[in-house]
């Protein structure tokens, strides 16, 4: 009969859907960083973490700001002390934004980049 039809047309439509929304979803991918190594040092009485060596052209690499004996300082505004958390809080979805503040000669400066992707040439 007739509604059959119709209860097939409307299970397929209900399939259609169901795999168009997976395919919007983004692959969660491994997470993204920034590529930069920390060391953890000591400054005064505290624990800092200094930029030891980049991932070649990654994105604190590529960004140009950075150099090796840079403090880090905070990321995306929180205070960093161990390259545990240093680590915890720089690794997140690729392409997404992060603002990394640093420290060098007494002098802070903050760093916007994108997770995982190279900066684009100028």
């Amino acid at each position: 009969g007739k509604s059959s039809a119709a209860a097939k047309r409307a299970a397929v439509q209900a399939r259609m859907d169901a795999e168009a929304e997976r395919e919007d979803e983004a692959p969660a991918g491994p997470p993204a960083g920034v590529g930069i190594i920390f060391r953890e040092g000591q400054q005064g009485n505290g624990t800092v973490l200094v930029v030891k060596a980049f991932a070649p052209g990654g994105p604190a690499d590529s960004s140009g700001q950075i150099e090796v004996g840079d403090f880090l300082v905070t990321v995306d505004g929180k205070k960093v002390t161990t390259t545990q958390a240093a680590t915890a809080m720089i690794l997140g979805a690729r392409g997404s934004l992060i603002t990394m503040a640093f420290e060098r000669a007494g002098a802070k400066f903050t760093v916007a980049m994108r997770r995982g992707l190279a900066a684009t040439l100028k």
